[in-house]
């Protein structure tokens, strides 16, 4: 088949016209804001993690951890 037969283009009459949408509200969060959200909230985290296995490591030390009861 070649290409020659095929037709492509558009009549003008037949072409719609285009109307672009109304621009949307865009979200004006900063990326040095969500940055620094994400190391707190991730430090956060590490702080919370730490001191539950510090917490693990001290009663394993003294000897209290107790299992089933």
């Amino acid at each position: 088949m070649r290409n020659d037969d095929l037709n492509l283009h558009a009549d003008p009459d037949d072409q719609e016209h285009f109307t672009p949408r109304a621009p949307q509200a865009k979200r004006q969060k900063s990326l040095v804001l969500q940055v620094a959200l994400g190391v707190f909230i991730g430090g956060l985290a590490l702080w919370l993690v730490q001191l539950g296995a510090t917490a693990l490591m001290a009663k394993l030390a003294m000897g209290t951890l107790q299992f089933g009861g």
